[in-house]
């Protein structure tokens, strides 16, 4: 089973669904225009309350297609970047048939598998190109098809987190750069370059985490960016040694949290900046940095 996907130009509704709020955003008019519902607490346990807040927020877009995309994510969502020969996207079809094995950790079984090319590389390696390799549990994207039917909506795509953040923020990429998106239950780094996204992490910190104070001498923050360094320090292990961040762009919800990017600016030595995603002098608010760059998928922007 492929993801679903849906030739490029054609507007789809973008949602980003967490424990708290479901977020979304469609391109209409050259304008970005979007929504924020609350999840009712019994939403997470009780799919009608999440559908109907699903519901709420595409009709407050205005929205009135049917066609929808959403991201996965999670400790059991696998992303792998590969570096690879060049070759015909039909011979990357061929060849992953006999590879998948040795790229996921349990195997192809019961997981929804896809893959992209990057693009080529250059230098020393221009003869290889870099693929993203995805795959989410087969019950995960089942729910997320059954949930989004139940909103008479249709999942067009089911897309990462990483490609929407790099999406959302295009504008921003002039260089080697680090995304930090802190949510309500996951929290992103993505690495990238202006052409494309280079690797990236789930990590365990969320924005209710982050903002309570240190308890005898821990600071969350701290360990969040110790957790950057760490990511930091194995990414250019593989290989990439040369990888040195210009800056760091924050989004999500936890961007909320007081002294945020002075912290991080002092202790990782790059500038900190809240991200502005979305259109070239049209933003949106940086909690809406995932469901922007999902709207913008199908539009090719």
């Amino acid at each position: 089973m492929r993801w679903p996907h849906l030739s490029r130009r054609q507007p789809c509704l973008g949602v980003a669904i967490d424990p708290t709020t479901v977020k979304a955003a469609v391109y209409r008019s050259r304008e970005l225009i979007t929504a924020t519902v609350p999840v009712p607490p019994a939403g997470q346990h009780e799919p009608q309350a999440l559908v109907a807040a699903l519901s709420e927020a595409a009709s407050r877009t205005g929205w009135r297609g049917r066609k929808a995309v959403t991201a996965v994510t999670g400790e059991r969502v696998v992303i792998r970047y590969l570096r690879l020969p060049q070759m015909t996207a039909a011979e990357l079809q061929a060849g992953m048939a006999y590879e998948l094995e040795n790229y996921l950790p349990t195997g192809a079984r019961d997981m929804v598998v896809d893959w992209t090319i990057l693009g080529n590389g250059s230098g020393p390696n221009s003869n290889q190109m870099d693929v993203l390799l995805a795959a989410a549990p087969r019950d995960q994207v089942t729910q997320l098809i059954d949930l989004f039917r139940g909103a008479g909506l249709e999942l067009a795509a089911v897309d990462l987190v990483p490609l929407a953040l790099c999406r959302s923020l295009a504008g921003e990429i002039a260089a080697a750069t680090a995304i930090l998106d802190i949510g309500d239950q996951w929290s992103h780094l993505v690495l990238a370059r202006p052409d494309r996204p280079l690797f990236s992490r789930v990590l365990a910190f969320k924005r209710e985490e982050l903002a309570r104070p240190g308890i005898a001498g821990n600071n969350p923050l701290a360990d969040l960016t110790q957790e950057i360094r760490r990511s930091l320090d194995f990414y250019r292990s593989q290989g990439e040694a040369g990888f040195n961040p210009e800056g760091l762009l924050l989004t999500g919800e936890g961007t909320v949290i007081e002294g945020l990017a002075n912290f991080c600016q002092e202790e990782l030595g790059v500038p900190a900046l809240i991200g502005r995603p979305g259109l070239p002098g049209r933003p949106v608010e940086p909690e809406l940095a995932i469901a922007a760059g999902l709207a913008l998928r199908e539009i090719g922007i």
